[in-house]
């Protein structure tokens, strides 16, 4: 789809992820000097505001973006865990008050349904059909496998049924695969706040994402602008070819600074690329995280080490606290004491 004006022009808030989108596997550090100056341009010339909008914590973006920084790259605004808006000041980042701690009550109450959800939905699959599969579970994702296509398009059904219950839900379905995801989808419900506070129109934004939880932003009322890099995943590709906007050749931030040019000169693409496959694909199960369960192991680890030396230290001088550390050992002594007594009889 090609335009002849300069839409670019119309946009009075630019609004893009971070993870896939402006960052990728390592800096693009080429691409940097070319992204600061269409965002100073941005700002000059159309009197535009950035924001980043990520799933990460604040400390997460701060850390990610150092490099970013160091180009002096910065956004105006930040949306942190999807949904707390941060101010970017010379001295630091300005929390958006009101609305956060409004955000904080609701997605402590959704969390709390959330944590219910999940093993409801298993419990309703597996009673159903106790063959299937529970490849993965966690708080956040539940993955079965089903040897049966017939089994598996019984057990969607239910999962269809019982996921609308649930704004932060979405089923992905494959032949002989089901995946229950936990979408964040409160990106768009910030946007639309910080746009509010701003006295920008949603028609005014151009939103650049690549994640399913950046999918929100796109379903603004009125409508956004939409774009996305190549990297995006399929669900985002479709949403901004529904909404006529630009598919990236280039991923990362490459796409977002075509995406700019695109929109400048109205050479808009919304056609999904050639090698399109749509929702055919075989869904792949997740990886098991085992990080936190060797942090856990560490830490232990880490305890066992400071109780025994204090042990040691205990049986050789005199030190505050020393009997409630001393009494465990004493203890457990005494027991094997006593379980001992009958052999040596």
């Amino acid at each position: 789809m090609n335009r002849s004006d300069n839409i670019l022009s119309r946009i009075r808030m630019f609004v893009t992820d971070a993870d896939g989108t402006l960052m990728g596997h390592r800096p693009e550090y080429e691409q940097f000097r070319i992204f600061r100056d269409r965002i100073n341009s941005l700002r000059r010339d159309h009197g535009a505001v950035w924001v980043v909008c990520t799933g990460r914590s604040l400390h997460g973006y701060k850390d990610i973006f150092r490099p970013m920084n160091m180009f002096g790259i910065s956004p105006d605004y930040v949306i942190a865990r999807h949904a707390y808006i941060y101010e970017t000041r010379t001295w630091g980042f300005l929390p958006h008050w009101i609305w956060n701690l409004r955000v904080l009550w609701l997605h402590w109450k959704d969390d709390l349904a959330l944590r219910r959800a999940l093993p409801k939905l298993k419990r309703a699959v597996l009673s159903h059909n106790p063959f299937a599969k529970v490849v993965y579970s966690s708080r956040q994702r539940l993955f079965f496998h089903f040897e049966d296509e017939g089994a598996a398009q019984v057990a969607a059904e239910i999962l269809r049924v019982k996921v609308r219950a649930y704004k932060y839900l979405q089923l992905f379905e494959s032949p002989g695969g089901l995946d229950v995801r936990v979408i964040p989808f409160t990106k768009g419900l910030a946007v639309t706040e910080l746009a509010a506070h701003l006295g920008v129109s949603t028609a005014e934004i151009l939103v650049v994402g690549d994640g399913h939880n950046d999918i929100s932003m796109m379903k603004m009322t009125p409508p956004c602008f939409t774009a996305c890099p190549s990297n995006a995943a399929v669900e985002v590709m479709e949403a901004v070819s529904r909404t006529h906007g630009h598919i990236a050749s280039e991923p990362n931030l490459g796409g977002v600074i075509e995406v700019l040019s695109a929109y400048e000169t109205g050479q808009i693409k919304d056609q999904l690329p050639q090698d399109w496959v749509g929702h055919d694909g075989a869904l792949s199960p997740p990886r098991p995280r085992r990080g936190r369960e060797k942090g856990i192991g560490t830490l232990l680890l880490l305890l066992a080490i400071v109780y025994t030396t204090l042990l040691v230290v205990g049986n050789f001088c005199n030190f505050p606290g020393r009997g409630m550390i001393m009494k465990p050992y004493i203890k457990s002594v005494e027991m094997i004491g006593k379980m001992m007594e009958p052999m040596r009889r």
